[in-house]
């Protein structure tokens, strides 16, 4: 009750964090589905003189979609956010509230209302908040934070968890909650098997998956959340923090063709890219989620050992 570091709240339903780069996969499908882009549409990068928002690194350009999302490079999502909200024949506010309702069909911005006590909703920034913060007056440009994850948006990693099992299942979640074993089917149980249809059409998530399996597999941000047997298809996030370090933050699914397990961890403060800690440690997850058990001793002893929070003061035990 007394450690700093809160250890009794709930942070997988309690606490709402900016979801950072692997937001960018919920961007690409509602560009996508709106006709803003298509899957070859190339936009430029200037590394890290890009502008308006600068890239981590530098990088092959320009670059379609695909590589986009293996790189996950900022200005080709700020590009294709901006080509979203400026899509629709009746302006930019239209096309962000067509944005704003897609990205909540994956159950963001509101509560699940199953049995999970005490959950968040997150947030969702609506066209009234921004048309009240900067007067009638604000574009893409103005809210072009959204577009790799940032500015208003919450997200508590059990949503990040549930809009990963969506894109895995092409399309579809069931309301997560609590169950040992479903005794009738006609049940009160039941009401949480009904099946969540998201609102993108089922023949966008191809390349989006593609994009996460070379993110893990072939040369992108998560090649420490690779597994020998099994395909992974991820996104690394490194989100910014302004009460200290970033956070480092991964989703996952796997297998790529089956998939059986969806995962998001967040790794608060860890002052590191989303591949560095939080990919592995889902990695190690889902390892011991599909064999039973983990085979990796040597990436699980780095990460018991790791220690990313120094220890001090009288409220805490080294």
């Amino acid at each position: 009750v007394n450690d700093s570091l809160k250890p009794l709240y709930n942070r997988a339903i309690m606490a709402a964090y900016p979801p950072g780069s692997v937001f960018k996969m919920l961007n690409a499908l509602i560009a996508l589905d709106v006709g803003a882009v298509s899957v070859k549409t190339e936009f430029s990068c200037s590394g890290t003189v890009s502008r308006p928002i600068k890239c981590s690194h530098n990088h092959k350009t320009p670059l379609s979609m695909v590589y986009g999302i293996q790189q996950s490079c900022n200005p080709y999502f700020w590009n294709a956010f901006k080509a979203t909200i400026n899509h629709h024949k009746s302006g930019v506010k239209a096309g962000f509230n067509v944005w704003s309702d897609k990205i909540m069909s994956f159950g963001l911005g509101h509560k699940f209302h199953t049995d999970l006590m005490y959950e968040k909703s997150g947030n969702v920034p609506t066209d009234a908040y921004f048309e009240k913060l900067y007067r009638g007056s604000w574009n893409a440009l103005t809210v072009r934070s959204l577009a790799i994850g940032q500015g208003e948006l919450l997200i508590t990693p059990l949503q990040l968890a549930n809009m990963t099992a969506a894109i895995a299942n092409r399309g579809f979640y069931y309301p997560p909650h609590l169950v040992k074993a479903i005794a009738h089917p006609d049940s009160l149980i039941s009401n949480y098997t009904e099946k969540q249809v998201v609102d993108i059409k089922p023949q966008y998530f191809a390349p989006i998956i593609e994009g996460m399996q070379k993110v893990v597999q072939i040369g992108g941000t998560a090649r420490r959340g690779a597994m020998d047997s099994v395909i992974v298809c991820g996104k690394t996030g490194t989100v910014q923090n302004p009460h200290g370090k970033d956070h480092s933050v991964f989703i996952a699914f796997a297998p790529m063709d089956n998939p059986q397990i969806a995962i998001a961890v967040v790794v608060e403060n860890a002052g590191d890219y989303g591949g560095t800690w939080a990919a592995p440690i889902a990695s190690l997850m889902m390892e011991k989620y599909i064999h039973r058990k983990v085979i990796r001793a040597k990436k699980e002893k780095r990460i018991m050992e790791a220690d990313l929070i120094p220890r001090g003061g009288k409220d805490i035990d080294k």
